[in-house]
């Protein structure tokens, strides 16, 4: 089983479901409610990438914004329409979506979604398409974890020694071995990178992206309330070059 199937199985499984769906308590996250206030259109045309059980998208519909969900866990959807059935959810793959160009004003990728994606280049490829979607002065949002001040840290250097890596002098193939996790929670399988942030500097360039604001998360806005929930993780604000 590739690491997409691997994934999409995990977000099926009854016992991930129920956690993102007990999760929906927590609602937007401080530095969200913060980054959506500054950069998103109010009440546009918006798409919440990975959506889940709509953790996200609620909130965005109950604020007035015209929000579509879009995820790739058909099981996980089912759950969500059951806690909010007006809501415009789609089961697909950002990797090609049926939305017509430039038909959003705000895009979101949360919870470091983004970096579930296979290979470096899936990921640029789901950001070309998200650059597709944007309206001209549209905003995208996503989060990843980073390993810019972890790699010496006593996982990271194990990890690089047992892959024979030196971290000082890294080419790009070892970067992308360095970063790829096999990780398990709650008895399923997950695959999630961990890049470096001149990786992802990188991957918005050849996007064609603009980078807006970039920031450590607990730099931005702090300790959360579901902190234990979260990583040590980077924030990112871009919008395409058209």
């Amino acid at each position: 089983m590739n690491t997409e199937d691997s994934n999409k199985k995990s977000y099926n499984d009854t016992e991930i479901i129920n956690y993102y769906t007990d999760f929906n308590a927590a609602g937007l996250f401080h530095y969200e409610e913060m980054l959506i206030e500054k950069y998103f259109k109010a009440g546009g045309r918006t798409l919440d990438i990975g959506c889940g059980a709509g953790r996200v998208t609620i909130p965005l519909h109950e604020r007035g914004y015209k929000v579509t969900g879009v995820d790739y866990a058909e099981k996980m959807l089912v759950a969500a329409k059951t806690l909010n059935g007006a809501i415009d959810y789609r089961v697909g793959n950002i990797l090609s979506t049926p939305f017509e160009n430039q038909e959003f004003d705000n895009i979101i990728f949360s919870f470091n979604g983004l970096m579930l994606l296979n290979s470096y280049e899936e990921r640029l490829s789901a950001v070309k398409e998200v650059c597709r979607l944007l309206k001209d002065d549209g905003k995208f949002i996503f989060t990843t974890p980073y390993l810019d001040n972890k790699v010496k840290k006593p996982y990271w250097s194990e990890k690089a020694e047992t892959l024979g890596i030196d971290t000082d002098n890294m080419s790009w193939v070892q970067q992308m071995e360095l970063g790829d996790e096999q990780l398990e929670d709650y008895g399923s399988e997950f695959y999630l990178h961990v890049p470096f942030v001149s990786e992802v500097e990188k991957m918005l360039e050849e996007a064609g992206m603009e980078l807006l604001f970039s920031v450590r998360r607990l730099d931005y806005s702090g300790i959360e309330e579901m902190e234990e929930e979260l990583d040590d993780n980077y924030l990112w604000v871009t919008k395409c070059k058209k």
